[in-house]
């Protein structure tokens, strides 16, 4: 127990003490469990309903963690707190020898004792909330197929059973005490003294009912005065944020000394939560260490939920294993099944339409693996329009992975004319050419360039990069027939995401495009990916709604918006850190500025953090004025550092 000791007073010293008016989450970010995104429609396999239902149960779990995230106030939250028989014998005071413990018979000492979805600790108290989702209420109860409970915020379902109603909130109600009550055992095992709040929360279950649970006529339907007031119903949830009045009546916010035996509890509940295995991993508590884990996560496409060993579990019908080309050398695991039906399309003209992170990037890439490993003689010219942060890093890692050679030519230095690039292509002997083009070029630029091409296969991405003010219907189908005459005998692959260009051109530019390109290629040329795999699911689904406003705005038919401009999904229920977005009624650079040093003062306070861990993205339209001053903030905070805080431009 002293080791527990030791490492929670480590944890708590290392990450959780601060001045600042935050709760410490730990984990930074929402624990990854059920991530997966199914289809619609109904699937087969005894898994699938159990699988649907761990998500609705987690994504419920996410929507606390959120609102906890969100109370100013000096306090710990520990999300999925779990511990193990042997550790609750050692928090007792008694030694554990398994041979000698009688509830160690038939089962391993390892083995979970008791869990919480969110263990509280504040300055003089705990609090246990656990978190149950009504949308699967049906399930608690043997009842007809057609049971059903009400979704959020409506009126109870006139074919609802009454009483089968308030059973299921009975029964998901008792199972929670249950749980909670074990934290209780293990904290007073502790500190029969402590301080220990209970709680229930329903988000999705609305106050209005509360009255049906107090007067049911049938006792054991009824939850008394004291039970009710340990429920969290969904008003007290309001927009992901905790109420008020719910938090200053149960949450200790102030930062003043905890009593001794309640800063050892603490330290050891610390200790149980980063313990795996036996061994206290304090990085776990780490901000870098939840950002490094998110980002590999979705690097390598691991969007799909891994059962532990041994366990049976339906395979996602939405997502499949990534063929052995993409994933032995772009790392990446798994596919959706647009991505996999893009990568095994056959045609040798094809546009793969899709929002930034749908992974068009990787679609190409594993096509110009494929093509160069089917046969050596292959020659592939891939030109890639680039920006800071924006180059073709992906396709260098991957061939180099794959051990093909490949020559990166960049126009950055040299601006090559159309025969100079031509020379330098055909002089290469390597397999691969990498043409990197930065900045802006218009739609000529690039048709001059492929026109000296011949007997390459041909990819280009990001080609939504040359289309420019000027560009009429002529100059831009002039740039789709050379790319569609270029495909008569050899594979041409472009990538595109023709929304990026809206916040430069207005509609009709968008419109010049879509009609171009749907009336050139025909709809077996034609492909979208929709699903954003790149970012986690909180920035997919803001950026989900802001397409959709795009759309919204779009005069186009119907059927070429589809195609053109298709929607955005979350393709995964990975969450990361908390996205915070700030919005101005008016462009004052001061109040922006001051904004931004804020969020800096913040970031470069995070210990954990380097300031190379740091960047600032900056855009033509919205940056006048402001990048000077945001230059000279980060210059100042990095003048005596070895790390530096990136500020990079992005085209869009």
């Amino acid at each position: 127990m002293d080791n527990y000791l030791e490492y929670g007073k480590q944890i708590y010293e290392e990450y959780c003490s601060t001045s600042e008016n935050l709760p410490t989450m730990l984990p930074r970010a929402p624990e990854q469990t059920y991530i997966d995104v199914y289809p619609d429609e109904d699937q087969s396999g005894p898994s699938f309903t159990d699988d649907r239902r761990h998500q609705l149960d987690y994504e419920t779990e996410v929507k606390v963690y959120r609102a906890l995230e969100k109370v100013d106030g000096n306090f710990i939250v520990l999300h999925s707190f779990k511990y193990t028989h042997h550790q609750y014998r050692l928090c007792a005071g008694k030694s554990h020898i398994r041979k000698g413990c009688s509830n160690c018979k038939g089962k391993n000492a390892e083995n979970q004792e008791g869990e919480s979805d969110f263990l509280i600790i504040c300055a003089d108290s705990f609090i246990i909330i656990e978190v149950k989702n009504m949308d699967n209420v049906g399930e608690v109860l043997e009842c007809e197929p057609d049971f059903h409970l009400c979704s959020i915020g409506e009126d109870w379902q006139p074919q609802c059973n009454r009483d089968q109603q308030l059973k299921a909130l009975i029964g998901t109600f008792q199972k929670s005490v249950k749980q909670r009550n074990k934290i209780v055992e293990l904290i007073e095992c502790m500190d029969k003294d402590a301080k220990i709040l209970q709680f229930t929360a329903y988000p999705n279950f609305s106050k209005q009912f509360k009255d049906e649970f107090k007067f049911s006529e049938t006792t054991e339907l009824r939850l008394s005065d004291d039970e009710l007031s340990t429920i969290i119903f969904e008003e007290d949830l309001c927009r992901n944020e905790l109420d008020a009045a719910w938090c200053s009546a149960n949450v200790t916010l102030a930062n003043y000394s905890s009593s001794d035996s309640h800063e050892r509890v603490r330290n050891i509940l610390l200790a149980i939560w980063a313990t795996e295995r036996n061994t206290c991993d304090k990085s776990k508590c780490s901000l870098g260490r939840c950002i490094m884990d998110v980002n590999k996560q979705l690097k390598e496409g691991r969007i799909t939920f891994e059962p532990k060993k041994g366990k049976k579990r339906n395979q996602n019908p939405a997502v499949v294993k990534a063929p052995d080309v993409i994933r032995n050398n772009s790392n990446v695991e798994n596919l959706t099944v647009e991505q996999h039906n893009a990568f095994e399309s056959k045609e040798n003209l094809l546009l793969i339409n899709g929002p930034a992170g749908a992974g068009k990037t990787v679609i190409l890439c594993g096509k110009i693996l494929q093509l160069i490993q089917s046969d050596k003689n292959n020659k592939v010219v891939v030109f890639k329009f680039t920006g800071e942060g924006n180059n073709s890093q992906h396709y260098q890692s991957a061939l180099d992975n794959a051990s093909i050679k490949y020559e990166l030519i960049s126009t950055s230095e040299d601006e090559h004319t159309p025969a100079q690039l031509a020379n330098l292509i055909t002089e290469c002997l390597c397999n691969v050419i990498i043409v990197e083009i930065p900045g802006y070029k218009d739609t000529t630029y690039l048709t001059d360039r492929l026109s000296v091409l011949s007997g390459y296969n041909l990819f280009v991405d990001d080609i939504q990069a040359v289309i420019r003010s000027n560009t009429t219907a002529e100059i831009f189908s002039v740039l789709i027939n050379t790319l569609k005459d270029l495909s008569a005998d050899k594979i041409v692959w472009i990538a595109c995401d023709i929304v990026q260009v809206w916040s430069v051109y207005d509609i009709d530019q968008i419109s010049i495009v879509a009609n171009v390109l749907t009336d050139i290629l025909a709809p077996h040329q034609r492909t979208t990916l929709s699903s954003n795999l790149r970012n986690t699911f909180d920035l997919s689904n803001i950026l989900s709604v802001i397409r959709d406003q795009f759309v919204k705005l779009c005069s186009l038919k119907s059927d070429i918006l589809d195609i053109i401009l298709p929607s955005q999904s979350p393709g995964h229920f990975i969450h990361g850190t908390l996205p915070v977005i700030h919005v101005f009624n008016n462009r004052n650079v001061d109040s922006i500025v001051s904004v931004i040093n804020i969020d800096l003062d913040r970031l470069c306070a995070t210990h954990e953090l380097d300031y190379s861990d740091i960047g600032i993205v900056y855009t033509d339209i919205t940056s006048r004025g402001v990048v000077p001053l945001v230059k000279d903030s980060v210059n100042m905070r990095c003048k005596n550092t070895a790390s530096k805080i990136a500020v990079c431009h992005s085209v869009y």
